[in-house]
């Protein structure tokens, strides 16, 4: 580091930047938190215990007391820029699976003309054996 003139090297700043806390904001940014809550390697372990508790506590209060456990709503971990991509990607093959099956539902008009056509094609390969 060049303390002379306050510049720095790229290396430099990267080794900086590699070293900062894991809870900083820097390093959320880059891993694309958009909530900005910043957790730490401990801070999940200690959601997925917690969650982890509150499912033993459904299961064993549903088996002793044979009733419906209270309101515990688990810990959710920080949205990230990947976790919205990937909730936008379900989406689309949800809406796309959902077309494809509606194409196909008693309710639709079905094209005759397409459907000659095949009928035509399955008699040709079937002739054709």
């Amino acid at each position: 580091m060049s303390w002379g003139d306050g510049s720095m090297t790229w290396a430099e700043l990267r080794d900086l930047v590699e070293h900062l806390p894991e809870d900083s904001a820097t390093k959320a940014a880059a891993a694309g938190d958009v909530d900005g809550r910043r957790w730490t390697q401990g801070t999940y372990i200690q959601a997925a215990q917690y969650n982890a508790l509150l499912l033993m506590i459904r299961v064993l209060w549903a088996a002793h007391l044979k009733g419906e456990p209270p309101d515990m709503p688990p810990v959710e971990s920080p949205a990230t820029e990947a976790d919205e991509k990937q909730a936008e990607l379900e989406a689309a093959g949800a809406r796309y699976s959902e077309a494809v099956l509606n194409q196909f539902s008693p309710g639709t008009t079905v094209d005759q003309a397409e459907i000659d056509h095949w009928q035509r094609k399955i008699r040709e390969l079937e002739a054709a054996q």
